[in-house]
């Protein structure tokens, strides 16, 4: 599959790679950077690839209005990992325009018609976000020995082997997905295997995520018809955890009301907003410890 984006305003050409449809078992993982900063306008994208798999991890800071067009050719599994800022889009998956918010996580089943669209990023904003794109082939070999897909309509509808071009699923990022991607990206220490180290890590991924919509709260909604669902709060809240926001903030930031928020959460949660925070430093740092311990 060809996998292309380029931002208009600069004329620049992130990437545009040929990703092969068919799995090799034994194959590398090539890592290039891209990076430009002028104009008011910083960018710096990771980009990862291998056959049948293309991962961008991409950091973006403009004083001005960026347009970033985007294409992706034949059937492909895509997951796109909103981590900071806002953005829009036009034309997107299903022909839907909607907007991105930091802790959103996209996912869908696309071809041609359906893989591409116009990011619109507005003056003011820093964007981080992490795209996932496999190719059939090698989503299948991923996947081929797990069961709990079979309990899974997602993957399921992938399985069917055809793409609807259906509006993109919207879930929560939460901290256990965020720790596993940061484990992919931040893997310069693996030096021999890394493309198996990204498998283990994607297969990981799945079933995290698989977890959350089967036997959580995390529920599917559709891009373009957000509602006002308090995991979306708890998303927030996972990918600020260095500098929180209060519950003022929080308020204004999801159009609440401050005190029923605050009612909402722990009704909801049995927790308070302040002791969510600090239950998820402490979870985040006994991760960080087990890490050092094997070190």
């Amino acid at each position: 599959m060809r996998l292309r984006s380029e931002i208009i305003e600069i004329d620049k050409i992130i990437h545009d790679d040929i990703v092969e449809r068919t799995h090799i078992e034994e194959d590398v993982l090539i890592h290039r950077v891209f990076s430009y900063k002028q104009h008011q306008v910083s960018i710096h994208c990771d980009i990862f690839h291998s056959v049948g798999l293309h991962i961008v991890e991409a950091q973006i800071d403009t004083a001005t209005i960026l347009t970033n067009n985007w294409s992706a050719e034949t059937p492909h599994v895509r997951f796109f990992f909103y981590l900071g800022g806002n953005s829009c889009v036009k034309n997107g998956a299903g022909n839907e325009s909607y907007t991105h918010r930091a802790g959103m996580l996209q996912r869908n089943f696309l071809d041609t018609e359906g893989g591409g669209g116009v990011l619109i990023v507005k003056p003011g904003e820093a964007l981080h976000y992490i795209i996932i794109k496999m190719s059939i082939d090698f989503y299948f070999d991923l996947i081929k020995y797990e069961d709990w897909i079979n309990e899974d309509s997602f993957h399921q509808y992938i399985l069917s082997g055809t793409p609807e071009n259906r509006p993109n699923e919207t879930l929560c990022i939460d901290l256990k997905m965020l720790q596993i991607m940061e484990d992919m990206i931040n893997s310069k220490d693996i030096i021999e295997h890394r493309y198996h180290f990204f498998k283990l890590k994607l297969r990981e991924l799945l079933f995290t995520i698989h977890q959350q919509t089967q036997y959580g709260e995390n529920i599917p909604e559709i891009a373009s018809q957000p509602s006002d669902s308090l995991e979306k709060i708890k998303s927030y809240l996972t990918l600020n955890l260095d500098t929180p926001p209060s519950s003022a903030e929080l308020a204004k930031i999801f159009f609440m009301n401050e005190k029923k928020l605050k009612q909402s959460f722990k009704a909801t949660y049995g927790t308070t907003l302040y002791a969510y925070v600090v239950q998820l430093r402490m979870e985040k740092a006994k991760n960080l410890s087990s890490i050092n311990n094997l070190v």
